[in-house]
């Protein structure tokens, strides 16, 4: 079954979610994201999405070479809430 879960929704180029950070981590994120949009126009930073989504798409696309042939995952609309229950 290579058809998207969930139910079909309108394609947009940015999409807002929340997600939960450790703190730390958000920080220190949003410290980078500020300093170089203000001090290091060159670094291509303006905002804490441009740190967030080329790492997440790093992940993933390392993800997706370790454990589906290199092939993008099948696109879920929805995903299931709450945490996955232990095997």
């Amino acid at each position: 079954m290579d058809e998207p879960t969930g139910q079909s929704t309108q394609s947009r180029r940015r999409v807002q979610r929340t997600i939960n950070f450790d703190r730390s981590v958000l920080e220190r994120a949003r410290a980078a994201a500020t300093y170089l949009a203000s001090y290091e126009p060159q670094a291509g930073v303006r905002s804490l999405a441009d740190i967030v989504n080329p790492a997440v798409l790093a992940y993933v696309t390392e993800l997706e070479e370790l454990y589906n042939s290199g092939e993008p995952f099948r696109p879920v609309l929805r995903m299931p809430s709450g945490r996955p229950a232990n095997r």
